[in-house]
């Protein structure tokens, strides 16, 4: 049996301490937020797009110096230019 966790955008941003204005008061005051550590579980992960929707467009994929892997700003780990997670955020 397969379980499969729901996660919304909101939801994580919250436990991460960046919804309802608690970051840009944070860096008003000289702090800057530390990296993610978000496993690829935690945000329901797949390696393959949904739809039109893949980690290669998203706003928080970052390249790197082979184009099919990169990096996220909020999911640890090598991720591929390919995958899709529920946090997708079109750039």
């Amino acid at each position: 049996m397969t379980h499969k966790t729901f996660v919304d955008r909101r939801g994580v941003l919250y436990r991460m301490g960046l919804f309802a204005g608690a970051l840009p008061v944070a860096m008003s005051m000289g702090v800057t937020p530390a990296r993610a550590s978000l496993s690829r579980k935690d945000v329901s992960y797949q390696l393959t797009p949904h739809g039109a929707q893949r980690c290669g467009l998203c706003a928080s994929f970052i390249a790197g110096a082979d184009p099919a892997i990169g990096t996220c700003k909020i999911v640890d780990g090598p991720i591929p230019s390919g995958g899709w997670c529920p946090l997708f955020a079109k750039r």
